[in-house]
């Protein structure tokens, strides 16, 4: 008589055998290649990653970076820096010398609020470098560069890049101010209204700017309605935005500040820019940047250009007794890259008193239609600190001086026929103020960081106004078969006319 558990052993043998013949079969029949599987522990997540570059420049010979050195600034998601960690470069020289180096990637963004943050690799290459290609993991692809310009530019002044920008008062103030005092405004640009550009051509000619078109991100290899980059980086990726001024001007300026529009600095230690930042570098020699706090202002402008003057603006301002977070002067030989506020290292700074100085922050702009000049009128400099300076904010001799520089400039055939042409009411602006409130600083004021979208001007829909404006173009390129990354860049950045402000 047979055991009671022999049919159930059976029954156990005979699946098993069942599952080892139809798992022989699955393999007879499905081509597998060794070359499908990495010998690395590592897991493939979200493989190939997409990593759009700004900007490459080579310096022949960095104070910080050394000879023969490459900077590539960019923006990807951040897990990139866990499961690509690197770059793989292959430098070739105008003698075909050739050289591989693997360089680390480094965070600029101090946090993960958005997917997309900015990511800066240095390293060091070859003399009179030729060509430059990065790795995509299977494959190598060329990437342009550009050599950095040695011409001295003592101070320069970086402005958040701009969009669908009107404030033309703000604008042509912050020209003048800069100018008196010594400082190169460069001026990243999205888009900005027509009469405007027209003008800041005149002005770039002259030598107070240089302006540089702010490219949005087109991924060539994704759909953007499944995936929008630009939705998912932080305030039109300004903190890339002040790393690239930073690296462009590392080896030509002493200082770089990184500025919004609406603040102007005035120097009260010395007569210049660089008096006052000398004399803190020589107070605090290990300092790598200076920062000053923001004090909120007041003033009136002129809603029509063909009344309005830098003096006006000038002598209206009052300070409204609140500080807000401040802005960096730094040495860019001491520092390669920074986030909005601070850079993401931690480095030694000197934190300027505000009884000393600040920057001075057009936080209210009253519009108006007429209002006369006094000339006896002096601004004071009343910061939010006790006790009360009773300090004038800018010397007399140097508000005629920027006047008389202004109304030089206005004169010119070449700007006059477009003043007639700005606006005198900021239409873009109220949008943007109400976009930016519901979407972001409503969030961040009442500190609910956790339910706040990724903040910046795509959220905002500024079709709903038409006007003539130049927006930022450029040809787009991008690698679609790359094993570890795609690259996308942008080249010939330029400005076309458009019927709407993009974002």
């Amino acid at each position: 008589m047979l055991p009671r558990s022999l049919p159930w052993l059976l029954s156990v043998l005979f699946a098993f055998c069942f599952l080892l013949f139809v798992s022989a079969l699955i393999l007879h029949f499905v081509n597998t290649d060794e070359n499908d599987f990495d010998d690395s522990s590592d897991i493939y997540y979200s493989f190939p990653y997409d990593v759009h570059i700004f900007s490459v420049y080579y310096y022949n010979n960095s104070k910080s970076l050394g000879s023969s050195a490459i900077s590539i600034l960019m923006t990807a998601d951040f897990e990139v820096l866990e499961h690509v960690k690197q770059f793989e470069l292959l430098a070739i020289s105008s003698s075909d010398d050739r050289k591989v180096v693997t360089t680390k990637l480094e965070r600029v963004t101090p946090h993960d609020a958005c997917k997309w943050i900015t990511i800066l690799t240095t390293c060091q290459l070859l003399p009179n470098l030729s060509q430059l290609l990065v790795s995509l993991g299977n494959e190598h692809t060329p990437i342009p560069f550009e050599v950095v310009s040695t011409s001295p530019i003592p101070v320069v002044m970086c402005i958040s890049p701009l969009f669908a920008s009107e404030s033309w008062q703000n604008l042509l103030l912050a020209l003048h101010v800069y100018k008196q005092f010594g400082a190169h405004m460069h001026l990243y640009v999205r888009s900005i209204v027509s009469p405007i550009y027209e003008i800041l051509k005149v002005y770039e000619t002259e030598g107070y700017l240089t302006l540089k078109s702010w490219n949005r991100i087109h991924l060539l290899n994704r759909n953007i309605e499944d995936f929008n980059p630009n939705l998912n980086v932080e305030f039109r990726n300004q903190a890339a935005a002040q790393t690239d001024c930073l690296l462009k001007y590392k080896e030509s300026s002493d200082y770089v500040a990184f500025i919004d529009l609406d603040d102007i600095l005035i120097p009260r230690l010395a007569n210049n820019y660089l008096g006052e930042f000398n004399y803190f570098s020589s107070e605090n020699p290990s300092s790598v940047y200076f920062h000053y706090s923001k004090q909120n202002t007041k003033t009136k402008a002129y809603k029509r250009a063909n009344f309005y003057t830098v003096e006006n603006m000038l002598r209206s301002i009052k300070f409204q007794q609140k500080t807000e977070t401040g802005k960096m002067i730094v040495k860019p030989a001491n520092l390669n890259s920074t986030w909005i506020h601070w850079p993401h290292k931690t480095v030694s700074f000197y934190t300027v008193p505000a009884d000393i100085n600040s920057i001075t922050h057009l936080k209210t702009i009253e519009m108006v239609d007429g209002m006369g000049t006094d000339h006896e009128i002096i601004p004071k400099y009343e910061p939010n600190v006790e006790p009360d300076t009773n300090e004038p904010l800018i010397k007399e001799k140097d508000i005629k001086q920027i006047e008389m520089d202004f109304s030089r400039m206005s004169w010119k055939s070449s700007i006059r026929r477009h003043l007639r042409s700005l606006p005198n009411q900021m239409k873009y602006s109220k949008i943007i103020g109400k976009c930016f409130k519901e979407t972001y600083y409503k969030y961040h004021e009442a500190m609910k960081e956790s339910t706040m979208l990724c903040p910046g001007p795509e959220r905002c829909d500024l079709t709903i106004f038409k006007t003539k404006c130049w927006n930022s173009v450029g040809e787009y390129h991008s690698t679609r078969d790359g094993k570890m990354i795609n690259i996308h860049y942008v080249e010939n950045s330029d400005f076309t006319l458009g019927e709407v402000c993009i974002t």
